[in-house]
């Protein structure tokens, strides 16, 4: 009786066994079967025909710049030359409007800081502005950190300027430029944040949203 005791035990054991491994193979393996959280989408080109008032309002605000960074004067609307090349005083093919904003560093006019917002009337013309913008100082260009919009390059102390970093980028029919005189012994990131901070404001201003990103913010998150 003993004997057929212990076998029967054996079975109850064994199918005991087999119900856990079962159980625990209808379940999905997070580390490995398991279903992924789908990623974000991408931020889309800016496409639409941005206002005037959309223009303006990308710009980065007092509060929303890089710390020591105060707007000096008031936001500005954009004259055409200024969405071409620094040495060409000509409106580029397909320009639109544009507008434009100075910061002061510290409450000082020595080391400033620069935003333009160029609007053309199709993605092409922005190419050609924006390859205009950037030059030809290849030997001082670098790609940013993280791309910003369909092109962006940064050039690291321009011409004979010192300390200073420019940033340029396209996205769909819009170009950014930023300028940083001074105050930046040629770390790119302030720039980069600048274009990331102004580019993700009128993408969100396309989709019907308020301008909300800053660049301290962007910068802190390019550093993580």
């Amino acid at each position: 009786m003993s004997r057929v005791l212990v076998a029967l035990a054996s079975v109850l054991v064994g199918m005991a066994a087999l119900t856990a491994c079962s159980s625990s193979s209808d379940k999905p393996d997070s580390a490995s079967g398991g279903a992924k959280p789908a990623s974000s989408p991408a931020p889309k080109p800016i496409t639409k025909d941005l206002a005037q008032a959309d223009l303006t309002q990308a710009l980065l605000g007092d509060g929303e710049m890089l710390p020591g960074y105060s707007l000096h004067g008031d936001k500005s609307t954009t004259e055409g030359q200024y969405c071409n090349a620094t040495d060409d005083d000509s409106t580029p093919k397909g320009w639109v409007r544009g507008s434009d904003v100075a910061y002061e560093y510290n409450g000082s006019t020595l080391n400033m800081a620069f935003v333009h917002i160029c609007l053309f009337d199709s993605a092409k013309d922005a190419h050609s502005a924006y390859a205009a913008w950037k030059g030809n100082e290849t030997s001082k260009q670098q790609d940013p950190k993280h791309p910003v919009g369909d092109e962006s390059t940064l050039v690291i102390n321009p011409g004979a300027s010192e300390d200073s970093v420019y940033g340029y980028s396209r996205s769909g029919k819009v170009n950014i430029r930023v300028k940083i005189d001074g105050a930046t012994g040629g770390d790119p990131s302030g720039a980069e944040a600048m274009l990331s901070a102004a580019l993700k404001r009128l993408q969100q201003l396309q989709g019907g949203k308020p301008a909300t990103v800053t660049a301290a913010d962007e910068q802190a998150n390019a550093r993580k």
